[in-house]
């Protein structure tokens, strides 16, 4: 029962949040109408101008198709500075990809302190005013919410009689605090694909699997 409690309010602030991003982007698009309007008026001749015709490579030419559209919200999955899944997708896969992540971001910053996902829904914005529709929003999230400092929380002293994992703690941190904070993302990703589309798209999620602990160091630590 408690947990259901908990649903329901993480599915209310979602769309809370979302409602807030919304009016927000409402008030910029008004902005954004104005002063296109503006322009137009003073220098009509200008904006109906036809664009400049401009060769192609043929490298480009040749990649001009595409498997899909997406949109990508996240963490370093989607920000690595080398590479990451996101150029794979574009590259070994033929998508365009249109990103809002950023490296370091917790579940819980996207869920509930803003940022990506007012990005998330400018990035929209200008897809659909070129008639593009995405056709799924991708969410990665979670690992920095656990990983770093933050995972010394949930294991037990070395010399406790207690081995492992603190059971008690994993279960406030993964059941509850991260479950909610994809419950309140996912309903505000929704809710602004149901503002502008009129309908929710697919919301694609990766799981991290399973870590092994075998000693080994990141970039040479």
């Amino acid at each position: 029962m408690a947990q259901d409690k908990i649903t329901r309010q993480a599915l209310k602030t979602g769309r809370d949040y979302a409602d807030e991003v919304i009016d927000f982007r409402a008030k910029a698009l008004k902005r954004r109408t104005r002063a296109v309007a503006k322009r137009a008026a003073a220098q009509p001749l200008e904006l109906a101008a036809a664009a400049p015709v401009i060769a192609i490579p043929d490298v480009l030419a040749a990649a001009a198709g595409s498997s899909g559209l997406l949109i990508a919200e996240g963490d370093s999955w989607f920000d690595y500075p080398w590479t990451d899944i996101l150029r794979i997708l574009e590259d070994e896969h033929g998508y365009d990809v249109e990103s809002v992540a950023h490296r370091g971001d917790r579940i819980e910053q996207m869920a509930y302190s803003g940022g990506q996902l007012e990005e998330l829904s400018r990035r929209l914005e200008k897809l659909l005013r070129i008639n593009r529709i995405p056709k799924a929003i991708l969410l990665s999230g979670g690992g920095n919410d656990l990983a770093g400092t933050e995972f010394g929380v949930l294991l037990n002293h070395a010399a406790s009689p207690i081995p492992g994992l603190n059971d008690q703690v994993v279960t406030g941190v993964i059941d509850r605090r991260v479950r909610a904070a994809y419950i309140t993302i996912l309903a505000a990703i929704t809710h602004i694909c149901q503002q502008w589309i009129g309908q929710p798209l697919p919301i694609l999620i990766h799981g991290y699997d399973y870590a092994v602990p075998d000693g080994r160091g990141f970039l040479g630590g």
